[in-house]
């Protein structure tokens, strides 16, 4: 059979901003050409190394084989219990401490395992663990739910900050609700945020009216995005997608690859992980390629394929690459009446009658193939 074509429609609203990185390795030599401006002045690595999920002594060697493959950004937190372990790969790569941006989580307090009266006392262990004075990043892993909590608890990450102990502040897994309430309150405001970013959810788990990644970078923010190929919380691989995989074919490089590069060029960093030396390093190598515009939109449109209902495509900031629209429009979908209903009638109660003639049917090629984009 033929091969599938499809082709991209003509823009019909505006497009998410794109990022323009290296994409050879000559000019991905240089630090300040892969980095993020933070609003502190410092500069932080695009790509980092992500620890979730390398418990305790897990995470000392492939810490060690990313430090030796490049990566001068790792990312931790105080629930992954590995920070003494990443401290100790630290030291033991003879790197400065000054060249590795380290970036943790408060972990406990926010999501109230332990009481908010501790939470110096939990930072200074943390920094003990990683053997350092200071981070280059302190983050909530969450925002309490508790609006006076959070307000408490980020007048505590302010005093860090202002003590030098955390050079910059951040949070993790926020909603634009929670993100503006922050914004109202502090006194330091956010440099950062770290949110799931993926080809199904790019920013949030479940997508809201505004986009939160689009806010922050609004308000000086750098978004940091992580499971960006992980299956979580979708059952298809995001490494399995046939759309990535396409991409992937066509510019000689992996799905990994492809996912990453495709996360920096909407201007959000990674930090992928890995426990495999070779796929450490294979994720190392984004800054000698560059995905074409056609590419980034098609995986841009994916999120609607994920997203959309039968009567609504979401993101609705996202363009509707694949025509969603189209077949979501009520006047154009074709009538299921089940055998003995008037069309158009929709069952307030599923009686057993009804069922018995709609159950397992599904949809015959044939009665939707002409609502089906050319």
């Amino acid at each position: 059979q033929p091969p599938v074509v499809l082709v991209l429609p003509g823009r019909a609203q505006a497009q998410p901003s794109r990022w323009v990185w290296p994409s050879d390795s000559r000019a991905a030599a240089s630090p300040q050409a892969t980095s993020f401006l933070l609003r502190t002045g410092a500069r932080m690595p695009a790509l980092g190394f992500g620890t979730w999920r390398l418990w305790a002594k897990q995470a000392y060697e492939p810490v060690r084989w990313a430090l030796e493959a490049g990566y001068r950004h790792i990312d931790t937190a105080e629930g992954y219990a590995n920070e003494a372990e990443i401290g100790k790969a630290i030291r033991d790569s003879g790197i400065p401490r000054d060249q590795i941006f380290i970036a943790t989580k408060a972990s406990s307090v926010p999501k109230g395992l332990t009481d908010i009266a501790h939470s110096a006392d939990v930072f200074a262990f943390q920094l003990s663990q990683l053997g350092t004075d200071y981070v280059d990043l302190y983050m909530l892993h969450t925002p309490p739910q508790d609006p006076v909590q959070l307000q408490n608890l980020w007048r505590i990450l302010e005093t860090f900050y202002e003590q030098g102990r955390a050079r910059a502040l951040g949070v993790s897994n926020c909603d634009v609700n929670d993100l503006r309430t922050i914004l109202a309150i502090a006194r330091v405001p956010p440099a950062y945020i770290q949110n799931l970013f993926k080809i199904y959810k790019p920013g949030e788990q479940i997508p809201g009216a505004e986009d939160v990644v689009a806010v922050a970078q609004a308000n000086q923010m750098v978004v940091m995005g992580y499971s960006v190929q992980t299956d979580w919380p979708h059952i298809m691989s995001p490494l399995q997608d046939p759309h990535v995989l396409a991409i992937a074919a066509q510019v000689g490089r992996s799905a990994s690859q492809v996912l990453h590069r495709w996360a920096l060029q909407r201007g959000v960093g990674v930090i992928p992980k890995s426990a495999t030396k070779a796929r450490i390093e294979e994720n190392a190598r984004l800054f000698d390629f560059e995905l074409s515009e056609p590419a980034m939109r098609l995986l841009d449109g994916l999120a609607t394929l994920s997203e959309s209902g039968a009567s609504q495509t979401k993101p609705q900031q996202l363009e509707d690459v694949y025509g969603l629209g189209r077949l979501a429009a009520p006047a154009q979908l074709p009538s299921m009446a089940a055998p003995g209903m008037a069309a158009g009638h929709v069952p307030q109660t599923a009686s057993a009658e009804e069922l018995a003639h709609t159950r397992d049917l599904g949809f015959p090629y044939t009665a939707i193939r002409d609502h089906l984009p050319a």
